[in-house]
């Protein structure tokens, strides 16, 4: 295979190494060009990690499509700075149920050239969080469980209410996820990339109500995880304590979702969190 750059043709050898050594540059080609065949040339320059694949093995759109299974048409992907981040995210968990293949893309740009990529050999380049929000309501739906395994749909209501109360502005709506395991909660945003895009771009939502009205992020709940159980359980016995322990599970999904600059300010709340659990020992 060779693919034309600058007026020459590149054997698919090469191709990995100019990736490697001029990759800021391939993305600064799909950004900056109108032609969406032109973007599509250079985008088969890209190499990336994949769900599929082991650690440290790289992979092309070309190869990607050609893996897909018949009648599928979307290219997923998931940007994080590491693999290790990639593989323990919220949203990727919530993919694994699909038994999908996600690209894992830790450079600074990435997310906006495959923003501006938008498709690739006719199919659409998605985020595993947009899809996430997409597929929101052909999900949730509560099955029968062993009693205790979660939280039953009364009290999952009943704690989604109060959360609403609790956490006030800085959220659009709180809803219940089943998709998740090992995580306790997850921010969902329409369009995260481009959210997250914004927000650093124009330096603007300094304050988390700020960022809230901007980003109209739901909070989505496990009602499987330890700590929204827990959570249930305090808001009636420890009111002061529950609220302390939303606002720090709000955070967390926040931070998770890459739309939090600066984690600083939540180290008093940590703090305070460290002593109401040492003050029961």
């Amino acid at each position: 295979m060779a693919f034309l750059w600058s007026g020459g043709w590149l054997s698919s050898s090469h191709s990995l190494t100019l990736e490697t050594y001029y990759g800021l540059f391939v993305r600064e080609g799909i950004v900056t060009t109108a032609e969406q065949e032109v973007k599509e040339d250079i985008a088969k320059l890209l190499r990336y990690e994949s769900s599929a694949l082991p650690a440290g093995q790289l992979t092309s759109l070309p190869d990607y499509a050609g893996r897909m299974q018949a009648g599928t048409r979307n290219i997923y992907y998931l940007c994080a700075p590491s693999r290790h981040l990639a593989e323990h995210s919220p949203y990727y968990e919530a993919m694994k149920r699909k038994n999908t293949e996600v690209l894992f893309c830790y450079e600074q740009f990435d997310e906006l050239t495959l923003l501006h990529l938008r498709e690739f050999d006719k199919k659409k380049l998605i985020s595993v969080e947009t899809d996430i929000v997409v597929d929101h309501y052909k999900e949730e739906k509560f099955e029968d469980g062993a009693p205790g395994d979660r939280l039953s749909e009364k009290e999952t209501e009943d704690l989604m209410a109060w959360m609403r109360n609790a956490l006030g502005s800085r959220v659009t709506d709180v809803k219940v996820t089943l998709r998740l395991d090992t995580h306790p909660a997850m921010i969902t945003v329409l369009e995260m990339g481009a959210a997250r895009h914004f927000l650093r771009m124009r330096q603007l939502a300094k304050t988390q109500e700020e960022r809230a009205q901007l980003l109209q992020p739901t909070l989505e709940i496990n009602p499987r995880h330890v700590l929204i159980k827990k959570l249930s359980q305090l808001r009636d016995s420890e009111p002061d304590l529950a609220q302390l322990l939303a606002d720090q599970i709000y955070e967390n999904a926040m931070i998770t979702a890459g739309l939090v600059d600066d984690p600083r300010p939540m180290v008093g709340r940590l703090n305070h969190l460290l002593v109401k659990a040492l003050e029961r020992h």
